[in-house]
């Protein structure tokens, strides 16, 4: 952590795996390592699920080789693993070092530089989306939703832009970071959404930035690291997805208990029209005077108020929320709420 910081950098708490490079007595002699004892750390990087980070380098050990023993250090262990493409989340004034090794630029924004390794990733899955739609239709909405789990409010949101819109698409965020897991949140989607016709359901991709991912070790700490998160994520989805997609609107509940989601719903109707997509919000939907929200499920579940879930949440989801299925996501709700 000291070594980080005497760059200006943080440690990510969620870094799995992290390396250092030392002096060793082989080259403590070296010209540019005179000035440090043998073992003196002189490099390090780390790694979270399929993103690099957390790299620095001395300024003496630069251009020597180290940067390129540290990516491929861990992109070898990460292929190995089965992950397909790696992500590098970078100053914009480092991108091009990334891309000297064989990353490859998705987005850019005055903060931060999002680059992959596959060199048509993005490029491909857009082209995966685009095969599954109607050809006839010209115009999309759609609805990034995280589910977690669904509730009436999603049920609500989904019913009201399905109504103001031609086709719409569901974006679901794939980052398995929620109490409830990606393969849930998408079957709760799935079935939820089965009545309307209009509606394509997406797999969800590693493009849709979560903020439970998004590295911050490299911003200074008074960043104000949400709305560089949301500017990021909105710039990749406004000119790489929307763009191509021909998605004209984006359709997001009101958010009156989170700051950082309302916070980014304020940046939406900033970044997005940008791109020819309009931000429409919808109010969220009320039961009993409040606002319908997944954290209360998950609130009432720490509670065992089942009888309160059954107002607030479509058949499909309470009937998952009863099953054995559900019990280990229950526990782990109550373990993080203790």
């Amino acid at each position: 952590m000291t070594f980080l910081e005497s760059f200006h950098l943080n440690f990510d708490d969620d870094v799995q795996e992290a390396i250092g490079i030392f002096i060793s007595a082989q080259n403590s002699k070296t010209e540019s390592s005179q000035q440090f004892g043998e073992n003196d750390l002189i490099a390090c990087g780390g790694c979270s699920g399929h993103v690099i980070k957390c790299i620095a380098i001395r300024e003496e050990f630069q251009n020597t080789g180290l940067l390129s023993k540290i990516i491929s250090y861990f992109y070898s262990r990460m292929k190995k693993s089965g992950i397909q493409n790696i992500l590098i989340y970078t100053k914009p004034e480092q991108s091009e070092k990334f891309i000297n090794l064989g990353f490859n630029a998705i987005v850019k924004t005055e903060n931060v530089a999002l680059l992959e390794s596959e060199s048509d990733g993005i490029s491909r899955y857009v082209e995966k989306i685009r095969e599954r739609l109607p050809a006839e239709i010209n115009e999309f909405g759609c609805i990034v939703m995280n589910a977690n789990p669904f509730t009436n409010g999603h049920q609500y949101l989904v019913d009201t832009a399905s109504r103001q819109c031609r086709h719409l698409l569901i974006f679901p965020v794939k980052e398995d970071r929620s109490v409830f897991p990606y393969d849930v949140r998408l079957q709760l989607i799935k079935e939820n959404i089965r009545p309307y016709e209009n509606i394509s359901l997406l797999d969800g991709s590693d493009y849709i930035i979560s903020a439970a991912s998004f590295p911050t070790y490299f911003l200074k700490e008074n960043s104000d690291i949400s709305r560089i998160q949301a500017e990021l994520d909105l710039t990749l989805f406004g000119s790489r997805i929307a763009a191509p997609l021909r998605i004209t609107q984006r359709f997001v509940g009101t958010e009156p208990y989170d700051l950082m989601t309302a916070g980014y719903n304020a940046q939406m109707k900033k970044i997005l029209p940008m791109y020819g997509v309009q931000p429409i919000i919808i109010p969220r939907l009320e039961i009993e005077g409040k606002a319908v929200s997944a954290s209360q499920i998950r609130k009432m579940l720490y509670e065992n108020d089942f009888s309160s879930i059954e107002k607030f949440v479509p058949p499909a989801t309470y009937h998952f929320l009863i099953s054995d299925e559900a019990i280990p996501i229950i526990q782990k709700i109550k373990q993080k709420m203790l």
